[in-house]
Order: C-alpha cells, then sequence, then structure tokens
C-alpha cells in the first residue's frame, strides 16, 4: 500500500496554532485547519498555554542538517524493507511517498525517527521530532502523482530525494 506520511520537529505544530490544529484523538472539535484557519485571537490563550508547556525551545532544522536526517530516514527505512519514492526534510516537518504494509507502518516510522535524531547528536539538543506521525493512504493514481508532486515542490527551502537521485 502506498502512503504520504508527514511528521513534525518538536514543538512545531502545537494546540491552538493560529495557522488551525487538530487535538490528539479528536479530544476537542476544532473545525479549522491549515486551509481554513480559526479567526485570529480565537484560541491564542490556549496556544500561549502549549507554548509555556514545552520543556525547551520548537526545534527548527538548520539547512545543513536536513540531509543527514533525510539519509538516515531514508537508510532505515530501506533496512526495514519500506520502499521510499520521496523524501522531503524542511525546517519543521517531512513527508515521505511510501509503499510498505499498513500494519506497524507508524512503528517504522518511529524507528527512522530515531536513528536521524541520533544521527545528529550534539549538533541539535535534546528531542528532535514531535510524537506520532500522520500516514495518510494513497486512494488512486492521480492522487500518488499528486503527493511526489507535492513533496518536491519543497525544494526551494528543504532537501528534497527522489526516487532515482543519488
Amino acid at each position: 500500500m502506498r502512503y504520504h506520511v508527514m511528521w513534525g520537529t518538536y514543538g512545531s505544530w502545537l494546540p491552538g496554532d493560529p495557522r488551525g490544529f487538530r487535538t490528539r484523538k479528536g479530544r476537542r472539535q476544532v473545525p479549522w485547519d491549515y486551509r481554513h484557519p480559526p479567526p485570529p485571537g480565537t484560541y491564542d490563550r490556549l496556544h500561549a498555554y502549549a507554548q509555556q508547556s514545552l520543556k525547551k525551545p520548537p526545534v527548527v532544522l538548520p539547512a545543513p542538517l536536513r540531509e543527514p536526517l533525510g539519509r538516515a530516514c531514508l537508510e532505515r527505512f530501506g533496512l526495514e524493507g519500506v520502499e521510499v519514492f520521496a523524501l522531503s526534510v524542511g525546517a519543521e516537518h517531512v513527508h515521505a511517498a511510501l509503499e510498505c504494509p499498513g500494519k506497524g507502518l507508524k512503528t517504522l516510522v518511529g524507528r527512522a525517527k530515531k536513528v536521524s535524531s541520533h544521527r545528529v547528536r550534539g549538533r541539535l539538543p535534546g528531542r528532535v521530532w514531535q510524537e506520532g506521525c500522520r500516514p495518510i493512504r494513497v486512494r488512486d493514481e492521480a492522487h500518488w502523482q499528486n503527493v511526489l508532486n507535492y513533496i518536491k515542490s519543497h525544494a526551494p527551502g528543504a532537501w528534497v530525494w527522489v526516487r532515482g537521485d543519488p
């Protein structure tokens, strides 16, 4: 099965975020998302509380570390037998187009995140990634092409790898 999987850096997308947000397991019904953000100021108090509860500042990946993080993810996925078609590592999030069995996908991504964060240990203090990931199962070929093009479109600011690249 094909998936578009996303995960973010620590503190990059918090409850109350002005760009819109989702709560864990939908505990709080929020009718807005990044395409239709809430009116300005709606969740300012919640966002301020979420920022104060962080144990360290949010992580923004410097450009020189994006490639080592991405290559570490590619290596780990390869060891796990996961086919990667495209991967982008930006300042605050990662997108991956993968083909693998759906069972255990979040665990596989967790291992890739662990290996990649160990690869940059010492250059980034503490925790690099947020908990979890968001896998979206690809519906059809048109959706798959949209996912691949979307990941490739991150190229100007992110490190992007596409299958067939060195």
